[in-house]
C-alpha cells in the first residue's frame, strides 16, 4: 500500500512507519516534529518563526510543492484534528482535498480534543485530570487548555474532520472510553501505542534542565527554583536497594500528579529507612533521561492516567516498573488475564490507600521482580512497533475492501 502519515503525535506516526515500511509498503511522513520533539519527518511542515504571522506561507508552499504525494494514496492517517501547522478552517479544507484524492482517511485520537474533554467533564474514564470523585478538578489550571480546543473554530473543526474520516484510532483505551459513542463507535478502533523495544523510542517529557537528585545539585548555586514545590528527599545513604526515579513537571502537574505520587513514595522511605534512594528529574536532555531511567527500579509517572502512556512504555521496555496508571477494565478490554507489571494508583483513592498499594509493591519478596519481568513482557505482548503496524495494516485493508 501507498500510506501517508501526517501529523506527529510522540514518535507515533514515525515508529509506525518503521513498522509498515518493514511490512512491504510505501510509507511517507508529513509534520512539523511535533515542537520541541523534533521527529525525523520526509516532509517537513515546521513553521519558520523568523517569518512570524507569515510563517504560514512557508507550510503552504510545502504543501503546495508536495502536492504529487498528497495525492492517489491508498491510505491517509493524520494525527489529529489540526494536522498541519496551519488555521483549523486550513486543516479542514485540506482534508476535504485529500479525501477526494485519495482512496481512504484515518484519523487518529491521539490527544485533547472536544470529545474527550466533553466526555471527561461526564466521568467517562471514573477519572481524568480534569475529573475525579464525582466532580470536575483543577479547573482554574485546564481553562485556557480547555479553552485552546473549544474556541476559535478548534470545535468546528474537530467535527468536520472526525466527520470525514473513515476511521477513528485512539491509541489509549481511555481514549476509546471517550469516543465510544453515537456516533463514533462505528468507525472506532483501538489501536495501542508502537514501541521499538530493542532500541528505545526518542522520549523525554520535560523542559531542557538539569538533573535534582539526592547527590546531583540541581543549579550552580545548589538551590533549585521551585524548592518549595520539591518532595525533600529521605535517603542520603548511597548503599540503597531500591532507586526511584520521578519526573517533574512543575508547570504541568496539574496535568501529571506526579507531585502527589512523591509524597506517597516519601512516606514509603520513611516507613523502611535507607531502603530507598529517590532521584529527583525534570526534564532532562534524552540521552542523561535515559542514563537514569536504565539506572532506576521504579519509575513514577502520572497519577492521572488510566493506562501507561509513552513515557511508561518506554521504562516498561527496559523493566523498570512503572507507578501510575493500570486499571483492572483495561487488562480486561485487552484481554490480558495474567500480566499485572503497573502498580496502579488513583487520584480518588485515600492517600493511605495508594500508600500502601506502593509499599506492598515494593517490599513484598519477589513482588518487583516478578512486575519488572511482566513489565518487558506486557512491552513486547501489545506494544511491539511491529505487531502494532501488523494492527494497522489489518485495519487499512478492511478500509480498503469496502472501496
Amino acid at each position: 500500500m501507498k500510506i501517508l502519515l501526517i501529523g506527529e503525535a510522540s514518535f507515533l506516526h514515525n515508529t509506525l512507519k518503521k513498522g509498515l515500511v518493514e511490512r512491504g509498503h510505501r510509507v511517507l511522513t508529513m509534520s512539523d516534529g511535533n515542537g520541541w520533539h523534533d521527529a525525523p519527518r520526509d516532509i517537513d511542515l515546521r513553521r519558520d518563526g523568523r517569518w512570524g504571522k507569515f510563517g504560514g506561507l512557508w507550510v503552504v508552499w510545502q504543501l503546495l510543492r508536495h502536492l504529487p504525494q498528497l495525492c492517489g494514496n491508498d491510505v491517509v492517517q493524520i494525527h489529529n484534528y489540526q494536522f498541519v501547522p496551519l488555521m483549523y478552517r486550513w486543516n479542514t479544507l485540506l482534508l476535504r482535498f485529500l479525501k477526494l484524492t485519495n482512496r481512504c482517511v484515518v484519523k487518529g485520537c491521539f490527544g485533547d480534543d472536544p470529545q474527550i474533554f466533553r466526555r471527561q467533564a461526564q466521568g467517562v474514564p471514573a477519572y481524568s485530570d480534569t475529573y475525579w470523585s464525582g466532580q470536575l478538578q483543577n479547573t482554574d489550571q485546564h481553562r485556557d487548555r480547555i479553552a485552546e480546543v473549544v474556541e476559535h473554530g478548534a470545535e468546528a473543526s474537530w467535527r468536520k474532520t472526525t466527520a470525514m474520516a473513515d476511521a477513528l484510532v485512539p491509541c489509549l483505551y481511555e481514549y476509546w472510553l471517550d469516543y465510544n459513542e453515537p456516533p463514533y463507535a462505528a468507525k472506532l478502533h483501538y489501536i495501542p501505542l508502537p514501541m521499538e523495544c530493542e532500541k528505545m523510542v526518542r522520549w523525554c517529557d520535560g523542559e531542557m534542565v538539569k538533573c535534582v537528585c539526592n547527590d546531583t545539585p540541581s543549579h550552580p548555586n545548589d538551590s533549585h527554583p521551585n524548592d518549595s514545590q520539591l518532595p525533600t528527599n529521605l535517603t542520603t545513604s548511597p548503599s540503597h536497594h531500591l532507586t526511584i526515579l520521578i519526573g517533574l513537571q512543575p508547570k504541568r502537574d496539574f496535568m501529571k500528579g506526579a507531585m502527589k505520587i512523591a509524597m506517597f513514595v516519601e512516606e514509603v522511605a520513611r516507613r523502611h529507612p535507607g531502603k530507598v534512594q529517590i532521584k529527583y528529574v525534570e526534564g532532562v536532555p534524552y540521552d542523561e533521561y535515559m542514563r537514569l531511567l536504565a539506572e532506576a527500579d521504579v519509575l513514577v509517572d502520572q497519577l492521572y492516567s488510566y493506562t501507561p502512556s509513552m513515557n511508561s512504555l518506554a521504562a516498561m521496555a527496559r523493566g523498570t516498573v512503572v507507578i501510575g496508571g493500570g486499571e483492572e477494565e483495561y487488562y480486561e478490554f485487552i484481554g490480558e488475564d495474567t500480566l499485572r507489571p503497573i502498580i496502579n494508583v488513583r487520584p480518588d483513592l485515600p492517600d493511605e490507600e495508594n500508600i500502601a498499594t506502593i509499599e506492598r509493591a515494593l517490599f513484598t519478596d519477589g513482588t518487583l521482580e516478578r512486575m519488572a519481568q511482566e513489565s518487558i513482557q506486557f512491552v513486547h505482548k501489545y506494544h511491539d512497533y511491529r505487531h502494532v503496524a501488523e494492527q494497522y495494516e489489518q485495519l487499512y485493508r478492511s478500509l480498503l475492501a469496502k472501496g
